[in-house]
């Protein structure tokens, strides 16, 4: 069932992309910045989502086992549901077909910081509540990171990738916005974090606060390490 538009949240971007990994990765990041996020796995799915839902932003991948980013766009703007609504395409691909002279295109090289930073300059930073002059009127505290995780990763290696996929599991049964967690993929460098973490193998957790910091090795296979590590740091769980 379509929700009303009344019911749709403002800053709500649509994330397309058929790599799991990489999927929850710019959908963390998109949430830390202060967007909502729906994701879909591929350019069928992402074209049911714009049938029933409007969005502020849809990003999608270009190239995907069910069609590519620009055939899902081409056929939602055919039926009018891109009104009012911002396209990212992101890509590692360098010949894009079908593509509009206006598409924004994103390289995938840049990593998810520079997919976050072009959606901030099409949509702006979180509004601040309030005008100047007038008192913000008075709001429920907005809850902290209450706990930093960075999980040290080897490419798309399999016990990394599931390491991640346990991570994402349990995470999803907290609250995102007190959880600070970060993927470094040390196929890609050695950042100096992993000198200060002491990381000899992958994947590595790390929980660098509250300390002491602490590490587990291994593909996280036993879910319940996290979940002590998130409780007894205080994050709550979702209502």
């Amino acid at each position: 069932m379509a929700a009303s538009d009344a019911s749709r949240p403002s800053r709500h971007v649509l994330c397309v992309d058929d790599d799991e990994a990489a999927r929850y990765l710019l959908g963390r990041a998109l949430e830390r910045a202060g967007f909502v996020v729906t994701q879909a796995s591929g350019a069928r799915e992402g074209l049911e989502l714009l049938q029933r839902f409007r969005f502020s932003l849809v990003i999608s991948d270009y190239r995907m086992p069910d069609g590519t980013g620009t055939w899902m766009l081409k056929q939602a703007t055919a039926a009018g549901l891109l009104e009012g609504t911002e396209v990212l395409l992101f890509t590692g691909s360098t010949n894009i077909e079908g593509g509009a002279a206006d598409l924004k295109i994103v390289s995938k090289e840049g990593g998810t910081d520079n997919i976050v930073s072009q959606v901030l300059k099409l949509l702006g930073p979180a509004p601040q509540v309030g005008q100047q002059g007038l008192p913000a009127p008075s709001l429920p505290e907005a809850p902290v990171a209450r706990i930093e995780l960075l999980l040290y990763t080897a490419g798309r290696s399999p016990a990394s990738m599931r390491a991640l996929r346990q991570m994402k599991k349990v995470l999803a049964g907290y609250e995102p916005a007190q959880v600070d967690f970060q993927v470094i993929d040390l196929a890609e460098g050695r950042p100096a974090s992993a000198e200060e973490d002491h990381i000899l193998l992958t994947p590595t957790l790390v929980r660098r606060s509250p300390r002491p910091r602490t590490w587990v090795v291994g593909d996280l296979e036993d879910t319940t390490l996290i979940s002590d590590l998130l409780e007894h740091s205080g994050v709550e769980r979702r209502q």
